[in-house]
């Protein structure tokens, strides 16, 4: 299949496609056509999209798939592999989500007194103080 076959089953652009293969998580063979060559990918690649799109969604970036995609595609990752992987992903996302509850207990303070004092005081506290 060919980049703009794969543009139109994933709704992926052919740079995104191409980031992806040089972070190693798609492949293509080049295919001479006359002056030109063209980027032939095989049929695993759209199973391999699904799952890149899977862990965008769980949070995983994209050099963290580039590690274990082949294995866990070749199936040479055990069970508790996997489980040890997603388990340090729900401690990341759980350490994100409690600075996002910060981030939101503050916003929500300086919304309650959004005075330049208040603003001036907190950054005093912080070490941060404007002269």
């Amino acid at each position: 299949m060919l980049i703009g076959d794969l543009v139109k089953l994933t709704g992926l652009s052919k740079d995104g496609l191409r980031h992806y293969e040089d972070l190693g998580l798609i492949h293509s063979r080049r295919v001479p056509a006359g002056s030109r060559s063209y980027r032939r990918y095989d049929d695993t690649t759209p199973e391999r999209l699904a799952l890149i799109a899977l862990g965008k969604r769980l949070n995983f970036q994209l050099r963290e798939m580039a590690m274990f995609l082949n294995r866990l595609l070749a199936d040479q990752i055990s069970r508790d592999e996997r489980r040890e992987v997603l388990l340090n992903k729900v401690a990341q996302v759980d350490a994100k989500i409690a600075d996002l509850q910060a981030a939101r207990t503050e916003l929500l303070a300086f919304a309650a007194t959004p005075d330049k004092e208040v603003v001036d005081l907190r950054l005093k506290e912080m070490g941060l103080a404007l002269k």
